[in-house]
């Protein structure tokens, strides 16, 4: 209930100083102010005070200033907009832009002053095959610099990258896990699933026991979790892979963990089954993950993009995991693999390779015409499907792609009661195809009491000069990346669907809220800044229309024809309710996906 009283006071705050921003300037300017409104609609509360009616309206979907004259047919009286100056009205309307701007760059250094939390700009993951991968970035890399821009946060990473031009090689300035500082370039691809450019990271993710869970209650008080068979939990995505795979064989783990300024100590933890009555209804099939996607020094030498790897010391191979798990003791074990003219050959074990060399070695993919393994204990195995088998038809429906199959299983789990599905089969060394009939059920599942959280980072100087500066190069920054997006959405290099109204707003509000004071202010200087810019735009119906066309008065000394002005302003209040219908309805089809 606090945070959400928070999101409605913060977004409230945002309204009162943009129209507080007009009304002090009309009240500068000498023009008269007959309402100030939180809203539109029918007035719900307020007061009068002078000439002016304060309100709360309905419809919180905004709020205005309602100045006297603001028809210009009639003649003007003192106290009315058009008895102003050309220069009065045109501080009349920037006054909003002007509060917006200043409640950035005034709070924004006593924020950085207090300490801003910012998502550590340290690499967690680095996705195999993708742009960061390929430039050498590894887990574990701290970001201090992308493009010249100061990094404080991995979102500043994550911004640079999506408004980067296309093509664009980005500077990076980093620091390893060695502490070696270096410069490099990378390339972002573009992403047409998400609509704007990407590198392939992500941030890094402290694990943790579950609170009040049976791990939490093994380890000492304080403890915090520092590896994972071996592996340092820096590196989030391995050790994702590594839970991920130990999970399905039902491994135990060797879980490393700290105590203040002690030693690493180690615990070893077994999972626990979960209630399958929480589960949900399933095939219990994977695609099988064993084609080389990428691969890098030292395995490059041995390996080739598009050969499959069968085994891994002796045992199939249906994922990374697998890999993953068979080098975590002694190194790389011997690998089959089948080369890229169909024959199979042995690759011999490599001592000297652990887990985490592998895993920043190499990356797998499913290919084009990828069978499935089986999950133990789940509908598809209790049935008699084998690891290999390929599923040509559901129901008699074609199942092409990984997406049909997804839309047959999610329809017959949806029902109340799951019906049986009848499967047909493709077996290898099977000439005649197989069928199968079965019905979702849960797979049996285990858990091992452990969860990611983001790391946090508190960026603060004590020196009231630096924070000063340090807040006027963030706000800055804010104006650019603003400025830049709406350039990089018109000209189509980020996808206008990532657009976001006031649902949006709201969630992203809510989520600060809960976050902290200082996090939810940050994001308020954040969101007044692009109010400000939005307003900017010569749109008539925004104040920027109004100010392009007192500009044009100014220039020309006369003002323009008031047919023309009111062509634009019909216009432009279709432009301005035609983006708030679309960027309400991106953000419904967020929240319905």
């Amino acid at each position: 209930m606090t945070a959400i009283l928070a999101t409605i006071l913060g977004i409230g705050i945002l309204l009162l100083i943009h129209e507080a921003g007009h009304y002090y300037a009309a009240r500068a300017a000498g023009i008269r102010v007959e309402v100030f409104a939180l809203g539109f609609g029918p007035r719900l509360f307020g007061w009068r005070r002078g000439d002016t009616d304060f309100r709360l309206s309905l419809l919180p979907l905004g709020g205005y200033v309602k100045v006297s004259g603001e028809d210009p047919t009639r003649p003007p009286r003192p106290g009315d907009l058009f008895a102003a100056s050309v220069q009065q009205r045109l501080l009349f309307y920037a006054g909003g832009i002007l509060m917006n701007f200043a409640f950035a760059f005034l709070l924004l250094p006593i924020l950085f002053l207090i300490g801003v939390p910012f998502e550590a700009p340290i690499l967690g993951s680095v996705t195999p095959g993708g742009a960061a991968w390929e430039a050498g970035l590894r887990s574990g890399d701290r970001v201090l610099e992308v493009k010249d821009r100061t990094v404080h946060g991995f979102r500043d990473i994550a911004t640079s990258v999506a408004l980067a031009e296309a093509g664009e090689s980005l500077p990076m300035v980093i620091v390893d896990g060695q502490g070696e500082q270096r410069e490099l370039l990378v390339t972002p691809g573009f992403d047409q699933e998400r609509g704007f450019p990407q590198l392939g990271i992500g941030p890094l993710f402290d694990l943790m026991a579950v609170p009040d869970s049976p791990l939490d209650q093994a380890l000492p008080k304080g403890a915090a979790l520092t590896s994972v068979n071996g592996v340092d939990v820096e590196q989030t995505l391995t050790v994702k892979l590594l839970l991920d795979g130990a999970l399905e064989q039902e491994q135990s783990l060797r879980l490393g963990y700290a105590l203040g300024e002690a030693d690493e100590a180690f615990v070893d933890w077994s999972p626990k089954p979960v209630d399958t009555a929480l589960l949900p209804k399933q095939l219990g099939v994977l695609q099988m993950t064993r084609v080389v996607a990428a691969v890098r020094p030292p395995l490059d030498q041995k390996l080739a993009v598009g050969e499959v790897i069968l085994r891994v010391g002796g045992q199939p191979v249906r994922k990374l995991a697998d890999v993953l798990l068979a080098a975590q003791d002694q190194g790389l074990p011997e690998l089959l693999v089948q080369g890229l003219d169909g024959n199979v050959r042995t690759i011999p074990a490599h001592p000297e390779l652990n887990l985490a060399a592998v895993a920043a070695s190499l990356a797998l993919e499913a290919g084009p015409e990828a069978p499935y393994a089986i999950r133990a204990g789940g509908a598809a195995a209790l049935a008699g499907m084998q690891d290999g088998d390929q599923i040509l038809r559901v129901d008699n429906q074609a199942i092409n792609t990984l997406d049909d199959l997804r839309e047959v299983v999610a329809a017959n789990a949806a029902l109340e009661t799951a019906k049986p599905l009848d499967l047909l089969l493709a077996r290898e060394g099977s000439e005649e195809a197989v069928r199968l009939e079965l019905t979702l059920a849960p797979v049996p599942a285990y858990d091992y009491s452990l969860a990611f959280r983001l790391r946090e980072e508190t960026v603060r100087s004590t020196n009231p000069l630096t924070a000063i500066g340090m807040g006027l190069k963030e706000a800055k920054a804010m104006v650019g990346d603003v400025m830049l997006t709406m350039q990089r959405m018109v000209t189509g290099e980020i996808d206008r669907r990532n657009m976001g109204g006031i649902i949006s707003i709201g969630q992203i509000t809510h989520s600060m809220a809960n976050a902290g004071l200082i996090p939810l202010l940050f994001f308020l200087c954040l969101i007044s800044v692009n109010l400000g810019v939005l307003n900017l735009l010569p749109i008539p119906a925004l104040d920027g229309g109004h100010i392009l066309f007192a500009l044009i008065e100014l220039v020309r000394r006369k003002p323009v024809s008031m047919h023309i002005q009111a062509g634009f302003q019909v216009i432009g209040v279709f432009v301005v309710l035609a983006l708030i219908l679309f960027v309400t309805t991106m953000d419904i089809q967020r929240l319905m996906s």
